[in-house]
């Protein structure tokens, strides 16, 4: 049992404490080498610590890893997808995003059009020239696999939209000067040339409740020239109580010459609303007759009873009339008030109008030639030989496969444009030098991707889908933006490493030297700072010319004083250190103090710098592309020309806007999320803070 140690108390002295032997301390030298413990953490350096701090901050992590995959795309877009970004194919303008299938107009190529003009015989939309064309098979179908338009009506007014006029009904013609100054006339040709005697009737309908026109301001007469005179035979009107229109009539006094006679409507001052005129000599309708294009006989009237048709055959830029048949306006300015068409609303595939087939296409014959030598179509096939001996003109094929043996082989199938032949066109003509030459072309079928494919527009021979949808010009938006990202990338590195070095090279000049090294230096950049740079490159621009070079130049002339500002700071935080005089007291030289002792402790703050330079480059070329469009125009293009582009169509086509801002904000968000993370890697200290 061992004894129990006496407690010390006020009673007890400390002489009483005794201890045992097991209580003793004994100080005893292990038969073993004294050393110092071995580390249980790897060995590291400056860098392998930054990552791993720098891979803690999990925003930057993400961050660096989406800017990967944007810069791998950028690089291998281009590269892989093979969709003309060059040529220009209107067939393919303005072709939507399309991810999805089949999702009511999300993402799907789909659209929903309204008002569009509707032919009263089809029921579909009306085909006029300069008007949008939508295919029947690209409409929204019914469930009876019916086209399925939502139909309504639709009053137009100031409108000279043909496909609106040729179906109009009802409505009025309003007439009015362009000028206050000077009257309007509306002429016909010549009407009549005769010895006079004649008489003209005229009778029009006319809403004087909406007119502005006064009495006295308009009138409607007869023109008669007589040699060298030309006289006016004004026409009075009355109103008829059982059918509300205007008729008046004048007789042209007889002439031992023969004159000429036309109708003429003049406006001083408002416009005048007519909704039918009718012209009349001797109780026969004033008319004309002429053999169009095909050989045709073709009558009409002076007069009419649809606005729309007077304003298609008269006022527009139609061939429907020849010239020498047209109305001719004076200072005239006419227009369509409170006529009615047919509209419809539908829902449109656009991807399925432009892939679709086209009937009545004209192939030539070099392409003909091209689908025989690739085997698509069979042999057997001559679309010359058999036309007749000396045969010009078209044609016409009932039966392709039997009378020309055009049919298509198992390739052929997958990939001739040319589905089926209705006709052969053969023309002769003889040039300016009295060559003369024999040209051959098919009509036939079209398969539109097919051909598309055929020509290298697209990359697969099928209904390509567009991420991004297409621009103005057909082109693949969503290559054009990498091709556009990947020469803004290369821009951005191009002017971070130039601005870098300089900036570098100048700060630890400035900073290590000091004094009026220092000073002088400093007063340079002040002054080249002081430029404003839009202006600065503007003049380089206009100096060298609008290229890549040119604005890489523009980009570095004053992009490294700021590198070289941090640069300098540096030097002064770390030229005074305990090291640096131990190494200039052991005979350092000073660029060995500058590259091996202070610039490696400051280089942190410079990285940091250097990562967010090159988004700051991209979007001042963004910026100065899209604000000022005409003074850079690279070669190729680039990301802030791509959107530059696309701002004209920001209201009608928002989709390329909208797809090249959202890549250009990720570029910049995780660039800045890139380099706060260097900054915290390098920088502990100025974690949170900016430099």
């Amino acid at each position: 049992m061992k004894k129990k140690v006496n407690e010390i108390t006020p009673e007890t002295p400390n002489t009483d404490i005794s201890f045992t032997k097991e209580q003793d301390f004994e100080f005893v030298q292990l038969d073993k080498s004294i050393h110092d413990n071995k580390f249980e953490t790897k060995p590291t350096t400056y860098f392998r610590d930054a990552l791993k701090r720098f891979c803690k901050s999990k925003s930057s992590v993400v961050a660096a890893s989406i800017l990967g995959v944007l810069v791998l795309m950028a690089i291998f877009v281009p590269i892989f997808d093979q969709n003309n970004a060059s040529a220009s194919v209107q067939e393919m303008r303005f072709l939507p995003p399309k991810w999805f299938e089949d999702t009511n107009g999300f993402m799907d190529g789909t659209g929903y059009i309204e008002g569009v003009v509707l032919d009263p015989e089809t029921g579909l939309p009306a085909v006029g020239s300069g008007s949008a064309v939508y295919y029947e098979d690209a409409i929204a179908k019914n469930a009876d696999g019916e086209p399925d338009i939502t139909v309504s009506t639709s009053t137009i007014s100031d409108t000279l939209a043909e496909n609106a006029l040729r179906y109009a009904s009802g409505g009025y013609l309003s007439m009015a000067p362009l000028t206050f100054d000077e009257p309007a006339y509306f002429r016909t040709p010549v009407l009549d040339t005769d010895s006079g005697g004649k008489s003209y009737t005229v009778t029009f309908g006319a809403d004087l409740d909406s007119s502005t026109v006064e009495e006295g301001n308009f009138a409607i007469y007869v023109e008669v020239t007589e040699g060298a005179d030309v006289t006016q035979e004004r026409i009075t009107f009355s109103e008829s109580e059982e059918t509300g229109l205007f008729t008046g009539n004048v007789t042209v006094p007889m002439s031992e010459e023969n004159l000429s006679t036309a109708l003429a409507i003049e406006v001083s001052e408002g416009d005048i609303w007519l909704s039918s005129l009718s012209i009349q000599i001797d109780n026969e309708e004033a008319g004309y007759s002429y053999l169009d294009d095909d050989d045709n006989i073709v009558n009409g009237t002076y007069g009419f009873t649809s606005p729309s048709q007077y304003l298609l055959n008269n006022v527009l830029t139609s061939t429907a009339i020849p010239e020498a048949y047209r109305w001719d306006s004076t200072n005239g300015n006419t227009s369509i008030k409170e006529a009615v068409v047919t509209t419809g609303s539908f829902r449109y595939d656009y991807y399925q109008g432009v892939y679709g087939e086209e009937e009545g296409y004209t192939f030539n014959n070099v392409d003909v030639d091209t689908f025989v030598q690739r085997g698509w179509i069979e042999e057997g096939f001559s679309y010359t030989d058999s036309l007749p001996e000396g045969f010009m003109g078209t044609y016409l094929v009932t039966d392709a496969e039997s009378e020309l043996g055009f049919k298509l082989t198992e390739a052929g199938e997958t990939y001739c444009p040319l589905r089926d032949i209705s006709a052969i066109t053969r023309v002769s003509f003889t040039s300016i030098d009295n060559v003369t030459y024999t040209i051959t072309t098919v009509i036939g079928t079209r398969s539109r991707y097919r051909d598309f494919y055929y020509r290298g527009y697209i990359s697969d021979c099928s209904h390509v889908n567009f991420l991004f949808g297409t621009d103005n010009q057909g082109r693949d938006y969503f290559k054009l933006i990498f091709s556009g990202l990947l020469t803004s990338l290369e821009l951005g590195a191009l002017a971070s490493i130039i601005n870098i070095f300089v900036g570098v090279v100048w700060g630890s000049i400035s900073g290590y030297f000091g004094g009026y090294v220092d000073l002088f230096m400093e007063r340079l950049t002040e002054i080249l700072g002081g430029m404003p740079w839009t202006v600065l490159m503007t003049l380089i621009v206009l100096l060298l010319g609008s290229n890549f070079w040119t604005f890489l130049l523009a980009m570095c002339l004053t992009g490294w004083i700021g590198t070289a500002a941090t640069t300098r700071a540096q030097f002064y935080r770390f030229k005074g250190r305990e090291y640096v005089l131990a190494a200039r007291t052991l005979g350092a030289s000073d660029g060995r103090l500058i590259f091996r002792h202070i610039l490696p402790n400051g280089i942190g703050t410079i990285i940091t710098s250097a990562a967010l330079m090159i988004p700051s480059v991209i979007f001042s070329e963004a910026t100065i592309s899209y604000i000022l469009p005409n003074v850079l125009s690279f070669q190729g293009t680039s990301f802030g020309v791509s959107l530059s582009n696309a701002q004209s169509y920001i209201y009608t086509y928002p989709y390329l806007i909208i797809s090249g801002s959202i890549i250009m904000a990720i570029v910049m968000i995780c660039f800045n999320l890139f380099g706060n993370g260097l900054r915290d890697a390098f920088n502990p200290s100025l974690k949170g803070g900016n430099e």
